[in-house]
């Protein structure tokens, strides 16, 4: 699936959702949705960070979380935090029926890590109801 077979309506949906993230939690300086594949589907980003090129490399960092956890024995990635000197990034799985969506989000160092992680969770969670919404009624889901 990519975002070019999304109707304009699902786009809008998730571009919504991925706003109110962005305005929700002070320190947050950019979200993104993409697919586990690496394709843009939404994006706010208030730094020059390209959209298309962090959605790229979103799916990139959940493969390589799915394959350490699998590894290493602890099951699933749920979500991947990565802490950098001047901020950090939250990636979490959007847990819709279709396994195929990632909610990004970046923040300034000083950002609660766990406020980050309970809000971009929050957000995963509107993403998965819309998808799924939208899949129910769409009679050949991408």
């Amino acid at each position: 699936m990519n975002a070019r077979v999304m109707p304009p309506e699902l786009i809008a949906a998730f571009d919504e959702e991925i706003r109110r993230l962005h305005a929700r939690v002070s320190g947050v300086i950019g979200c993104v949705l993409a697919t586990t594949d690496g394709r843009r589907v939404s994006a706010v980003v208030d730094n020059e960070a390209d959209p298309q090129r962090v959605s790229a490399m979103v799916g990139s960092i959940v493969a390589l979380g799915e394959t350490i956890g699998r590894e290493v024995m602890i099951g699933r990635t749920q979500f991947v935090a990565v802490s950098a000197v001047d901020g950090m990034i939250l990636l979490q799985r959007v847990p819709a029926r279709r396994d195929l969506l990632v909610v990004g989000t970046l923040a300034r160092r000083h950002t609660n890590l766990g406020i980050l992680l309970h809000e971009t969770g929050i957000t995963a969670e509107a993403a998965a109801r819309t998808f799924d919404e939208w899949l129910g009624r769409d009679p050949q889901p991408a």
